[in-house]
């Protein structure tokens, strides 16, 4: 008897630490829930007589989340995404469809069990509201059935929540909804009439080049309009490269720039800085990286000497690294492929400038190249106005514009690759990023 006393006691004791403990997923990659995340999952209240029939109820008290459906004006979500069957979680930031979305609810009643065999037809739709603090409320419908972990249930109401459209799920959508900004739409709407004057592309953070002719500045902007929305990405630390970024940069006639940044190949956007970024993956952007965006210096015959000669802004960065401009080198950015071995550095202060100062001594040739091949360089400068070059290296001859290039001092060349490779291994890994701070 005091055995079988001993296993019931053990046995409620159990149950009662598995009921109140908070729940730590341990699936590759997934975020431990914090308490506030677990308080605020699906919980319904059950309500049923004694002889077992079910008790209508609203659906904010069938679900417990009596606090959240009387102060949602007040603590309205950031945002509210729609995830159907196992696709991706689309999210909406505009407070109109956030609170159309709680009003609806507000509005449904719970009315009882289903059938277990209508929570199976057709696909289960799962909306969540995200406050600023990081709690998520989720909720799970199928059809006319409302899915919970104590079963399926019945409910009346809701028209307006299910009216609700999100990007990857509705078509109209284009990439420029997606920043829910109503002045990012009108630059959109308005483009033709009100031209941007120039557009730029910057790499990594580095100097951004610049073209201000309109066939370019149509394309790139072609391009991201008639872009599709695929999905959105779940898992971006596992998925994307969140080190490596792209921003195209439409600059206008009053100075206003209209930024738009790709993430490996995703697009991100941050509407809320409490949701955080979203990474969309997009159809018809493929080429934008091959588009020729070139500085507008000038191309005349080379006749030999330090590269500097080549372009303007080689010389304003050899300037600025020698002290003999009121410029500055606030960093470098490197990316490369030499012998095999493929990264990426960034350096600031005494090793970013002597290494500008290092490249802008090589000289070149007047010979020029029409073709290039070999190992790849590429050097990002930024200097202390924002501006800088951007030198492109392949085999041992310089970029001057897209297509013509010009053969190097092949000593130069050789000091400059075991330059990067010592930088990199004094990083302790390829790719890794290089600071120094002693300037």
């Amino acid at each position: 008897m005091k055995k079988f006393f001993a296993l019931c006691c053990g046995a409620a004791m159990l149950f009662v630490l598995t009921a109140c403990g908070s729940f730590v997923s341990i699936m590759p990659g997934a975020a431990d829930e914090t308490e506030d995340e677990v308080s605020a999952s699906i919980s319904p209240q059950l309500d049923q007589t004694e002889d077992g029939d079910f008790t209508e109820k609203s659906f904010y008290a069938f679900m417990g989340w009596d606090d959240f459906g009387s102060n949602y004006y007040e603590d309205t979500p950031v945002a509210l995404s729609c995830q159907e069957g196992s696709g991706s979680a689309s999210p909406v930031f505009d407070r109109a469809s956030i609170i159309a979305a709680c009003d609806a609810l507000k509005d449904m009643t719970v009315t009882g069990r289903a059938d277990e065999d209508a929570a199976q037809e057709g696909t289960s739709c799962t909306y969540a509201f995200t406050m600023s603090d990081g709690t998520v409320y989720s909720v799970t419908f199928n059809g006319s059935v409302l899915t919970t972990y104590t079963g399926s249930y019945t409910y009346t109401g809701g028209d307006a929540l299910f009216a609700l459209t999100f990007p990857v799920y509705d078509s109209g959508y284009d990439l420029f909804d997606l920043y829910f900004d109503d002045s990012v739409r009108a630059f959109a709407d308005g483009f033709e009439e009100n031209l941007p004057v120039s557009v730029g592309r910057r790499s990594n953070g580095g100097a951004t080049i610049t073209a201000t002719d309109e066939d370019t500045i149509r394309t790139v902007f072609s391009l991201l309009a008639n872009a599709t929305v695929t999905s959105v990405e779940g898992s971006p630390d596992q998925n994307i490269d969140l080190t490596t970024y792209t921003d195209y940069i439409f600059t206008m006639a009053d100075g206003t720039a209209y930024t738009f940044t790709f993430t490996d190949a995703c697009l991100t956007v941050t509407v809320s800085g409490d949701y955080g970024p979203v990474y969309y993956w997009l159809s018809g952007t493929e080429t934008l990286a091959s588009i020729s965006i070139v500085p507008q210096t000038e191309t005349e015959a080379f006749e030999g000497g330090l590269i500097t000669g080549l372009r303007d802004d080689f010389q304003t960065a050899a300037d600025a690294a020698s002290g003999d401009s009121e410029l500055t080198v606030t960093g470098v950015y490197v990316s490369y492929s030499i012998d095999g071995q493929s990264g990426y550095l960034t350096l600031s202060g005494d090793t970013a400038v002597s290494l500008v100062q290092a490249v802008t001594s090589i000289t070149a040739t007047s010979e020029s190249q029409t073709e290039a091949e070999g190992d790849t360089i590429t050097i990002s400068v930024t200097l202390s106005d924002g501006s800088g070059p951007i030198l492109y290296f392949i085999g041992d001859a310089i970029q001057q514009v897209v297509g013509t290039y010009y053969v190097c001092d092949s000593g130069s060349m050789s000091t400059l690759r075991t330059t990067i490779l010592s930088l990199a291994t004094d990083s302790s890994n390829t790719g890794e990023v290089v600071e120094d701070s002693t300037n």
